[in-house]
């Protein structure tokens, strides 16, 4: 197995020195519709075209939207049926009260697969989660619980959260390893999506906003990069 868990998208692998870090946690976070979901479907399809075990578990979508969706991008072909897809709801009287073994039967019936066998996971999204608990401190408890069982059976995960349009974001961020963040912004040429790499440990990132766009081909990064210019970003050539 390559030693970094790679998106398959070259431009993005090569922003984060590689590709994600092996057994780490990491977070997509950004807005509705920015491509969160695409950017980690990418991920899953990258690991099984190398032949990893890749569960996507899904709170948003169910089989059948999932198929007419996800499975149409070309990044898809000959590997959506290898992903291990699980679509649940998330009732919080299925994980209250809220214990170590009780997270870990709960994913080991959903998974359906022991952990040992496990090489990739992506839970879209965290952000249900967060509202089934409603409760900062046992949402921060039981994101602590997931890392650590990714940790102790050396699975990388991915972890896609709704950006709230106003206020703090969760406690995440503080938990995982990288973050990555889809923002829409304004540019003299009107709004650009873009791309920024908050951190990632033991790799030096760029600081600017990369642009990208959503194609029929997937998530496309651009190039150049954006940079703030009173209250609009202004585009320069890389």
């Amino acid at each position: 197995m390559a030693d970094k868990a790679k998106f398959g998208i070259e431009k993005l692998d090569e922003l984060l020195g590689g590709g994600l870090d092996r057994c780490t946690e990491n977070l997509v976070i950004g807005r509705s519709g920015i491509g969160k979901t695409i950017l980690a479907a990418h991920w899953a399809a990258e690991g099984a075209r190398n032949g990893e075990t890749v569960i996507y578990l899904s709170t948003t979508m169910n089989k059948k939207n999932c198929e007419a969706y996800l499975k149409k991008f070309p990044f898809m072909e000959e590997v959506y049926d290898k992903i291990h897809w699980r679509f649940i709801r998330i009732d919080p009287k299925y994980i209250l009260p809220l214990t170590r073994e009780k997270v870990y039967e709960g994913l080991r019936a959903t998974f359906g697969i022991e952990g040992e066998e496990i090489d990739r996971v992506i839970f879209d999204s965290c952000t249900d989660l967060e509202l089934a608990l409603a409760d900062p401190v046992l949402y921060r408890r039981a994101i602590t619980i997931m890392a650590d069982l990714s940790y102790d059976y050396e699975v990388t995960s991915l972890w896609v959260e709704e950006a709230p349009m106003q206020g703090e974001w969760s406690s995440t961020k503080n938990i995982v390893d990288s973050v990555i963040f889809l923002n829409l912004l304004r540019t003299e040429e009107g709004y650009q999506r873009a791309i920024r790499i908050l951190k990632k440990y033991r790799t030096k990132v760029p600081l600017e906003w990369i642009p990208y766009d959503i194609t029929g081909e997937g998530i496309v990064i651009l190039d150049g990069y954006l940079v703030k210019r009173g209250y609009e970003y202004e585009y320069k050539r890389g």
